[in-house]
């Protein structure tokens, strides 16, 4: 059976560009995916941001899709002589005073 992998691209941002020092956001971002299993594999470092490569592996979600359900029976006319219910002609209406 293959090995399950999920890559992610985050895009963290800097506090000086063109530097590695990550905003306070960031920082926590990382460090919470690090702790929940991410591996970081890659960092590359741009003017504004830093693109960060992580990984993990581990087994297959068991659900991957949602299965598609059967579109529901067509509905029974209501009403007389199979009419909707709605409006029908002039009424009782008048401009109100």
């Amino acid at each position: 059976m293959a090995d399950y992998k999920e890559v992610l691209y985050d895009r963290l941002f800097v506090k000086v560009p063109g530097t590695d020092r990550l905003r306070k956001r960031a920082a926590g971002r990382l460090k919470h995916l690090l702790a929940s299993g991410w591996r970081e594999t890659d960092r590359r470092v741009e003017p504004e941001y830093v693109v960060v490569r992580l990984e993990r592996s581990g087994q297959k979600p068991t659900l991957t899709e949602i299965p598609k359900t059967p579109p529901p029976p067509p509905r029974a006319p209501r009403g007389r002589d199979g009419q909707r219910g709605g409006f029908r002609g002039r009424g009782g209406g008048g401009p109100r005073r």
